[in-house]
């Protein structure tokens, strides 16, 4: 029986091989870590410090100048010129105060045309943002 075919057990498909999904599953995990690093502060600014009490607040318009005299909101640069329409409307009431997180560093030359820019916008009242001293 030289003419018959030897019976061989059936082949199993050759494995998938796992380097593929190892990649796709390294690509996916360095893009979410990238993507999660979004800040809403991206200017680098330390605030001065302040020996009397803080008070906590978080309404009202945020702005940060850096000491190179670069003015951002949300870590989004700001002209001088677009700060009226950061603020909300007022509907004629006072408008809250605006929160100004300048560095320690920051000179008063560099803060003069963000508070003229903030009067003629209508602020009224302008607080420094500081930090406790210890």
């Amino acid at each position: 029986m030289n003419g018959m075919l030897s019976q061989q057990p059936p082949r199993r498909p050759a494995m998938e091989p796992a380097l593929p999904l190892i990649n796709v599953v390294f690509l996916l995990l360095v893009f979410f870590m990238v993507a999660g690093q979004i800040s809403a502060d991206k200017v680098t600014v330390e605030a001065p410090l302040s020996k009397s009490e803080l008070a906590e607040e978080s309404e009202g318009l945020m702005l940060t100048l850096d000491m190179q005299g670069q003015l951002t909101h949300a870590g989004e640069p700001v002209t001088l010129e677009g700060i009226a329409a950061l603020l909300p409307d007022s509907d004629g009431e006072t408008p809250p105060p605006v929160r100004l997180l300048a560095d320690a560093g920051t000179r008063l030359q560099a803060m003069r045309p963000v508070l003229k820019a903030l009067q003629q916008a209508g602020v009224e009242e302008v607080r420094l943002v500081t930090r406790e001293a210890r």
